[in-house]
């Protein structure tokens, strides 16, 4: 195999947070396709909330209720949820749904706490378990409440399954499961990790960094996969796949479109690819997903208080709101990733569609906390060749 090479996409490399938490260029999957969480942006800017200033004035009106999300869930450029969401929630509730996305995310909310300064949305959504590791590692942990789910209607239908907060802050609300898409049209049908070593794929794989959200997905899977430490272990495994040329970039926008251009067969993504790729009249025959060994990583996210919220009311009927079966099958739809409540009936394009192994890998926050970091910078020294 020839020797390794480390690309980035971009001029501005791997995106690390002020604050610590793990940053990611774009992946909200801008395009509608697979994640939808994106926690972090491009990490460079003043850090403004979508109104404009970003230092908020309070919930001073009982009538509109303030959400933090990451900016893709409501601008990305095929069809966000969060545009739905708003006009669905304000026409139920006759209340107003001010979406907040400052560029750089939960980060933004990290500092703001951190300097003592106002937190206006009420809530944040699309908190994942790292996104959760990463914020208490970063603050005395109380950023965010936990949420009394005994007001909450569909609280109970949350399948077990998708639970990943220990302290019951984060309500589970979507899940996605990281998988590799690949181009059937070129002959290459990745089924195993060990394939993705072989000479045939030299140079055809790409990956989202771990420091994006797509990539630590994939790092982790990795890491359930290979162990850590042992004769053969997760860093031994990167360490040949960039030693067969797999290329690594800034973010999972950047592999995405580099395999839509045919610059790329194979890419870590998204196992509703296809559901994807569907929706939107692309080639079938070119968007195949492939769950290695029969497993993917499954990456949950949800919705979660901050602690300064005041404005109980409306931040429960909005919880309970993206709960609903309905709404959860909406948002399904357009973020394409799966719902958390069991009694949500999927558009039958998902049957047909969307690859699901028995059960999927996946870490929880008690599993995360105390060894994301560690993971994260034991592959940054191995990526540089420092193993």
């Amino acid at each position: 195999m020839r020797r390794r090479t480390f690309l980035t996409s971009t001029a501005g490399g791997t995106i690390v947070g002020v604050a610590g938490c793990i940053q990611d260029t774009s992946d909200g999957d801008g395009d509608g396709n697979g994640n939808g969480n994106g926690d972090g942006a491009n990490g460079n800017g003043d850090a403004n909330d979508s109104n404009g200033n970003g230092n908020g004035n309070g919930n001073a009106d009982d009538d509109t209720l303030h959400v933090a999300t990451y900016t893709s869930f409501v601008d990305a450029p095929s069809d966000s949820p969060g545009v739905w969401i708003k006009e669905e929630f304000e026409q139920r509730y006759d209340a107003t749904l001010e979406w907040h996305t400052p560029e750089r995310e939960l980060t933004h909310y990290v500092e703001r706490y951190n300097e003592g300064a106002e937190i206006e949305p009420e809530l944040y959504y699309g908190a994942s378990p790292h996104d959760l590791v990463r914020v208490d590692e970063n603050t005395d942990g109380d950023l965010f409440v936990e949420t009394d789910r005994s007001v909450l209607e569909n609280a109970d239908d949350i399948g077990e399954q998708h639970e990943f907060d220990p302290q019951g802050r984060v309500i589970p609300t979507y899940r996605a499961l990281c998988a590799i898409v690949y181009d059937g049209r070129t002959g290459l049908t990745p089924e195993t990790f060990e394939d993705l070593l072989d000479p045939a794929y030299e140079g055809q794989i790409g990956i989202p960094t771990p420091q994006d959200t797509t990539g630590l997905l994939f790092l982790l899977w990795t890491l359930n996969e290979f162990g850590e430490g042992g004769e053969y272990d997760y860093l031994d495994y990167w360490s040949d796949l960039l030693d067969n040329g797999a290329r690594v970039l800034d973010s999972w926008s950047d592999v995405y479109t580099q395999f839509e251009n045919d610059e790329l067969p194979i890419i870590v993504s998204y196992a509703n690819d296809r559901v994807y790729a569907k929706r939107f009249g692309n080639d079938l025959e070119k968007h195949q997903v492939a769950l290695l060994d029969g497993q993917s990583y499954a990456n949950y996210s949800g919705v979660v208080r901050f602690s300064s919220g005041t404005n109980d009311d409306l931040a429960h009927k909005f919880i309970d709101f993206v709960l609903d079966p309905e709404v959860q099958a909406v948002v399904a739809e357009r973020n394409v990733t799966g719902p958390t409540n069991e009694k949500t009936e999927l558009p039958e394009v998902f049957e047909e569609y969307a690859r699901e192994p028995e059960e999927p890998v996946f870490y929880d926050y008690e599993e995360l906390s105390g060894n994301l970091s560690g993971w994260l910078d034991d592959w940054s020294r191995m990526a540089a060749g420092g193993r």
